[in-house]
């Protein structure tokens, strides 16, 4: 009981510094020595950060997936797929709010930095929706909602995706079946909320004589480059025998990748030379910034286990499958708006509930998806996440202007996650 209670204490420190905004790494990494020490295991979470440090399972999907986001920026790929996404735009103003949405949540799918997405969708869309009087925060808003609210989980490569799929034993392309449809509704729901919003606010601008710069020659086959990894995992299997490597998930993703790297490459021969440089500064940017959470978030969570807190959870929630599922979303929709980091708050919950899920009667990779989802959303309306301050600095207004008008369209998308879950529709 004792263990117990301090266990739970040093939980609530953990959030307390991050609350704080310490590093997010720091605030687990310190708390989880203090597990570990508690436990007397402290020797095994050096091996466990060894494991994690080099395992091929998050590594190379989630290092590969930010090298080929990095590429497409140096071959200037990514733009002409936002071209391609926004350009209709312009001669369908009625729908400037859910296509401007779309088309970001499109190029999240291919590109999974939140904050990179922002950045490439931005300067293309911030002046066409500004142009035709839709008002600063408004537009910065729709660029958040999109950017962030979770193209990414469409991507095999997304570190949610890989860290469900090595939890679960099953392949990111089952994973991203069952991601879905759960998404997808939450996805909707807050677009459609957004869009009422402001069709009933009606903030806009007295319009301009100024019309946006869209008028950019569009290379097709560089705009088709970023969906091509997507194509080789989910329709190539489907016609052509692979070979047995393949059956390994990282392989796999790893050769879409690479592959598609070699296709963006080949649409801007000056480019070559450089396509190494971009893709490992990619891949030191994903270690650096996401495998480190990847680190710290699942010591921390061993932690918690090595002192027999997950023993205890599992006993509490045993036939307690409504509470799990509740659980399942609040926390890391809680931790992800308080920390700003989705991925991080994910997985922390993930690697808690996910494990357990089968000991009380609910599917893992249902559990998981929810989990995923909650985070993005929470991560989108938190004010010192990465993509609201890009968002905001594009839109020129401040962050928590833009978290306002989003708050709303994302707690409906959580609410009815939370209803057709607790419903069992899902």
């Amino acid at each position: 009981m004792v263990s117990t209670i301090v266990t739970l204490i040093i939980i609530v420190t953990a959030v307390v510094l991050m609350f704080k905004r310490f590093d997010v790494r720091l605030s687990l990494f310190i708390c989880a020595v203090s597990l570990f020490l508690m436990a007397g295991k402290l020797p095994q979470m050096f091996v466990i950060i060894t494991q994690q440090m080099t395992n091929e399972k998050t590594v190379v999907p989630i290092c590969t997936a930010m090298g080929f986001a990095y590429v497409l920026k140096l071959t200037e790929c990514d733009r002409h797929l936002t071209h391609v996404l926004i350009a209709p735009l312009q001669y369908a103003k009625w729908l400037l709010i859910p296509g401007g949405i779309i088309a970001a949540y499109i190029v999240n799918m291919a590109i999974v930095s939140q904050s990179s997405t922002a950045a490439i969708v931005g300067t293309v869309l911030l002046p066409l929706l500004l142009a035709v009087g839709i008002a600063p925060t408004i537009a910065g808003a729709l660029l958040l909602l999109g950017s962030s609210m979770g193209g990414e989980l469409f991507n095999p490569g997304a570190v949610e995706v890989v860290k469900l799929a090595e939890l679960t034993g099953k392949s990111p392309t089952n994973i991203l079946a069952e991601v879905l449809p759960i998404n997808l509704l939450a996805s909707i729901i807050g677009l459609i909320v957004f869009w009422i919003l402001v069709s009933i606010a009606s903030e806009k601008r007295t319009k301009t004589e100024e019309k946006p710069e869209i008028n950019f020659a569009i290379n097709y086959i560089k705009a088709l480059v970023p969906l091509l990894p997507m194509i080789l995992l989910f329709f190539v299997p489907v016609v052509v025998k692979l070979p047995s490597e393949f059956a390994n998930n990282s392989v796999a993703i790893a050769a879409a990748m690479l592959i598609a790297i070699v296709a963006a490459g080949l649409t801007t021969p000056k480019a070559l030379h450089n396509l190494p440089t971009a893709f490992f500064e990619g891949a030191g940017y994903a270690y650096a910034n996401i495998i480190s959470l990847v680190i710290t978030a699942t010591i921390f969570t061993e932690g918690i286990k090595a002192n027999g807190l997950i023993e205890t959870l599992t006993n509490a929630l045993a036939n307690r499958a409504i509470l799990a599922k509740f659980a399942s979303l609040i926390l890391p929709f809680t931790l992800a708006g308080i920390t700003g980091s989705g991925s991080a708050s994910a997985i922390a919950v993930m690697n808690v509930l996910v494990p357990i899920a089968a000991k009380i009667n609910l599917e893992p990779v249902k559990v998981g998806t929810l989990v995923s989802v909650a985070a993005q959303l929470g991560r989108t309306m938190s004010p010192v996440a990465a993509v609201v301050i890009m968002s905001s600095t594009i839109a020129q207004q401040p962050p928590i202007s833009l978290v306002k008008c989003v708050a709303l369209p994302l707690l409906a998308g959580l609410g009815v996650l939370l209803i057709a879950a607790l419903c069992n529709w899902i």
